[in-house]
């Protein structure tokens, strides 16, 4: 059992399905905003979204282990709160072994159920190659972690560690270890570690993409849902568009492809427009359609002008799905220009 701000929470299995890493709101002096950060959680959460809460969309990077641990309770106090189920993954990867148990048990007082760990990138000149302490850090978080951890593969915020199909594998015959999330994009990496007779027949174990625009490849490969930025703008679009994917592998018919097929072209167009304006374009979009998050944390900068404008055209169709989406659901709502 976990406490988190006085709640007692059981962390649950991890779920398949969309997931997004949410960004963390600030205020104009850069400090959290809290209440808002309940409210996009609570939207994204009420959307049948699970939620990754300090990956490196939240910029965990820049923020301090008392905040970490801030805004993981706050969301889980937020859902417990309003009685929605729904899974949170903390992101807790630092740049030492020691640092990163340490996010890992703050993570279970705050109330996920599940963490997200990614390679410590500061010294990649010396571990990059070196298997073996890639493989210990792991395998020694894992051994440490109160929550089942997920090896997050992504080289550019790690500076240049790309963990290879063979290392993956290694890694994940922990059975503390439930998955990964690829952002590297390999889709045929994903399928060999799905399939691995390492992990065969662990209960959960997930392989998430980390973008929209291949969840229909990486699903058909046998990866389970995606972590996707994506989906903190469209939840409902992208979740429609895994429902659609899961149906088609049910009953594969020539009409289920085109609606997969049609949905996947909008999400993937979506998921471009917002690969190329990062966390600045995440959090300037959300503030665009639905609620000021703030700027990203310095030196990090908001979002110019002329790709506020890019967004604006890219994103309209997408955009109008979502809203009739929302229509649909019951929701008001409110159009903004």
């Amino acid at each position: 059992m976990t406490t988190s701000n006085g709640l007692v929470y059981a962390s649950q299995p991890l779920r398949g399905g969309i997931y997004a890493p949410i960004p963390t709101p600030l205020h104009s002096d850069e400090t959290l905003d809290l209440p808002t950060l309940a409210q996009h959680a609570l939207r994204l959460a009420r959307a049948n979204v699970g939620l990754v809460v300090g990956g490196s969309t939240g910029e965990a990077s820049q923020l301090t282990r008392e905040e970490r641990y801030e805004i993981v309770a706050t969301v889980r106090k937020a859902l417990v709160a309003e009685g929605v189920e729904c899974p949170v993954i903390a992101g807790t990867g630092g740049g030492s072994l020691r640092e990163t148990v340490e996010l890992c048990r703050d993570a279970k007082r705050a109330g996920a159920d599940g963490v997200l760990v990614i390679s410590p990138g500061y010294f990649s000149g010396a571990i990059a190659k070196d298997t073996k302490a890639l493989k210990e850090f792991f395998w020694e978080t894992a051994d440490k972690s109160p929550l089942p951890v997920m090896i997050y593969n992504f080289p550019a915020a790690s500076a240049g560690i790309d963990l290879d199909s063979d290392l993956l594998e290694d890694i994940a015959a922990h059975p503390n270890i439930c998955g990964a999330k690829l952002t590297c994009g390999g889709i045929g990496k994903g399928a060999r570690l799905a399939s691995s007779k390492k992990v065969a027949g662990r209960t959960p174990f997930h392989v998430f993409p980390g973008f929209a625009d291949i969840l229909f490849p990486g699903m058909m490969a046998g990866m389970t849902g995606a972590i996707a930025g994506t989906a903190n703008l469209l939840p409902r679009l992208t979740v429609q568009l895994y429902e659609s994917i899961v149906a088609y592998q049910q009953a594969p018919t020539v009409q289920a492809l085109a609606e997969v097929q049609k949905l996947s072209d909008v999400v993937s167009r979506a998921d471009w427009a917002l690969a190329k304006t990062g966390i600045s374009g995440t959090k300037w979009v959300l503030g665009r359609w639905y609620t000021d998050v703030g700027a990203p944390r310095r030196p990090l900068q908001p979002l110019a002008k002329d790709k506020q404008a890019m967004l604006d055209v890219d994103l309209a169709q997408a955009i109008e799905l979502e809203r009739g989406l929302e229509r649909a659901a019951g929701l008001s709502v409110v159009a903004k220009p």
